[in-house]
């Protein structure tokens, strides 16, 4: 697979990330019970959230990171905001610190970020011509802790499937590689 500058300008542009100390995370999800909020991001997995929206990494010097899922590269990809607004005005944030998932990593510094990219071709009916897309399926974030946390643009088609889908829009993330594999997060 070729990456083109834009892809390797994207890659530099998430190198910006290493070196920040975490201090709080929250998760925004869309607000389907405006009268009655409660959180949907938790699954039948331990430590296996599933984020409709976006993943919110605060930092220790007021650097606002926003992971979520984009089309920048292809229709659902993952993307990454620094300090800029969200895109998402619908939705409610859970501060999720504090749960298992996530409270190994407060406090701790982001020491390396890995991309996956995936490869897609679509084909045009009338045309029947073939498109190829290069776009950033999954994240790695490494910590100083030698802990890592995937993040993935998938997401469940059911609240009872064994395994994700990509293209969707919506976020998985976990902090077990085994259980990544497993649900097919990560290759």
């Amino acid at each position: 697979m070729e990456l083109t500058q834009e892809h390797l300008d994207f890659e530099k542009f998430t190198r910006q990330l290493i070196g920040l100390r975490i201090t709080k995370v929250e998760y925004s999800e869309i607000d389907y019970e405006p009268a009655n909020p409660k959180p949907y991001y938790l699954t039948q997995f331990v430590n296996l959230d599933s984020v409709d929206f976006s993943i919110f990494l605060h930092t220790d010097n007021d650097k606002l990171v926003e992971i979520y899922w984009d089309g920048k590269f292809f229709e659902f990809g993952i993307g990454i905001k620094i300090n800029e607004p969200s895109d998402f005005s619908d939705s409610i944030k859970w501060d999720v610190s504090s749960k298992d998932l996530w409270k190994k990593f407060i406090g701790t510094t982001i020491s390396d970020i890995h991309i996956t990219w995936e490869t897609v071709i679509t084909r045009k009916e009338k045309s029947k011509k073939e498109e190829s897309f290069v776009y950033p399926q999954d994240i790695k974030v490494t910590f100083s802790n030698k802990k890592n946390i995937f993040i993935s643009a998938a997401g469940f088609l059911n609240p009872s499937d064994k395994e994700v889908y990509g293209m969707l829009d919506n976020l998985t993330v976990t902090d077990n590689e085994e259980l990544a594999r497993q649900v097919k997060m990560i290759n």
